[in-house]
């Protein structure tokens, strides 16, 4: 299914619409502009849609556990006072300087390559490019079912002047031609996606087109020796595991103790999954295989605790439907899915030295810790490169006007434009 200009076509039409669309976008960009506080009217239509349940029908087909709470709050952040708040934040007014006139433009076509996890909705990525004012080409992922084509269709229909600004297309990633006539046309190529993602766009990509990458990012929880003390940031933890399958950039992947014995993460595992099992009893999981690849995953541990032997590396605490590992190797990696979640020992002393080797990969943290301890963690933290450090519970939350990966994301969609020529009198 494809959308070009308002009007929705046969995936045969592909390589037609593909033809002219260098002709079209620029012809758009030559001679319209986006109406800013009228789009932001029509985005906030669409909030509303979203909280009425519009769109729960094709929601609920990609069947992914704690979508519901995500969806709930992508409409919040999408109504017209949180889109003020976002451009108001992210891009402010420029500074002032005799003989110098200074103003925003937006950088011209963006190419959108989506990723298809909750985490980035398509839709979104192309509605902070109209925030911008350009003209936005989205290629689909595989996994869309129709939502964004859906959610963009409507959009058009409550500000039909849009028609001109939107393009998606549903190509396969495979299909090099097409996604090349497409970058032929964008000033910038956005991507959504992991190094391969990222890495397949720099080989095609031309050399005046600018990439812009949101890449994958990773994120952990940690906590103090004295974690006990603060049962309910525990649950609050322990909800966020469950509820985001770990799926999300800013899901915790890996919980760190502060400790130089590696047996404190034992302990920290028979004491924290109470907490996590109370969590997977109130949100059991939806997903055939989730559940398939969790059962998997406690029975292997089970078989592997009945051989004995050599002390493992790893001792796997398992649950009913969730399991912690305790791990001797304290590298921040990307943990088992579906409330399978990594712990290692780990002192505040070693702490940035683990840390820098994710440089750039880092998103999200959440401590829990007595004051002390959580200052002295979060200095560490944001030197080492975290950009985001929320409670515990929210994690994954999306806060109003944030920067996305530690970055004012309108900001690149941007050009400014300096103009020199005498003081005004």
């Amino acid at each position: 299914m494809i959308l070009y200009r308002g009007k929705i076509y046969d995936t045969s039409a592909n390589d037609t619409l593909l033809a002219s669309l260098r002709d079209d976008v620029d012809d758009t960009l030559l001679c319209k502009t986006v109406d800013r506080e009228k789009l932001i009217g029509a985005i906030d239509t669409i909030a509303s849609g979203i909280a009425e349940g519009k769109y729960d029908a094709l929601i609920a087909e990609f069947d992914i556990d704690g979508l519901e709470a995500h969806v709930a709050r992508a409409a919040q952040l999408l109504r017209a006072e949180n889109t003020a708040a976002l451009l108001k934040a992210q891009l402010p007014a420029l500074c002032e300087q005799p003989g110098v006139k200074r103003y925003l433009m937006p950088s011209g076509v963006l190419f959108h390559i989506a990723a298809g996890n909750a985490d980035v909705l398509p839709a979104y990525s192309v509605l902070t490019g109209l925030i911008c004012g350009n003209v936005n080409v989205l290629k689909l992922p595989s996994q869309d079912n129709g939502i964004t084509v859906k959610i963009l269709s409507e959009l058009i229909s409550a500000m039909p002047e849009l028609a001109d600004f939107i393009y998606v297309f549903d190509t396969p990633s495979s299909d090099l031609p097409s996604m090349l006539r497409m970058a032929d046309a964008a000033d910038k190529i956005v991507v959504w996606g992991g190094e391969e993602a990222v890495a397949a766009v720099r080989r095609f990509a031309p050399p005046n087109v600018g990439i812009v990458e949101w890449g994958h990012k990773i994120s952990f929880c940690y906590v103090g020796g004295d974690y006990m003390n603060y049962p309910d940031k525990l649950e609050g933890l322990a909800r966020h595991i469950i509820s985001t399958s770990q799926l999300l950039c800013s899901s915790c992947q890996r919980i760190y103790v502060n400790s130089d014995d590696v047996y404190a993460a034992d302990r920290f595992c028979r004491d924290f999954l109470p907490f996590l099992q109370k969590a997977r009893d109130e949100m059991p999981l939806r997903d055939i295989g989730a559940a398939a690849e969790s059962s998997l995953r406690r029975y292997a541990a089970q078989i592997e605790e009945a051989i004995g032997g050599v002390e493992k590396r790893e001792r796997v605490y398992a649950g009913n439907g969730c399991s912690l590992t305790a791990k001797d190797e304290t590298e921040l990696q990307i943990s088992g899915f579906f409330g399978c979640c990594d712990v290692s020992a780990l002192p505040l002393s070693g702490l940035f030295r683990v840390l820098r080797q994710k440089r750039g990969y880092l998103q999200t943290a959440s401590i829990i810790a007595d004051e002390e301890t959580a200052a002295e963690a979060e200095r560490i933290m944001v030197r080492a490169g975290v950009v985001r450090i929320t409670p515990p519970e929210q994690m994954s939350y999306a806060f109003a006007a944030e920067p996305h990966d530690g970055e004012a994301e309108l900001s690149r969609y941007c050009r400014i434009i300096s103009r020199y020529g005498e003081d005004e009198k």
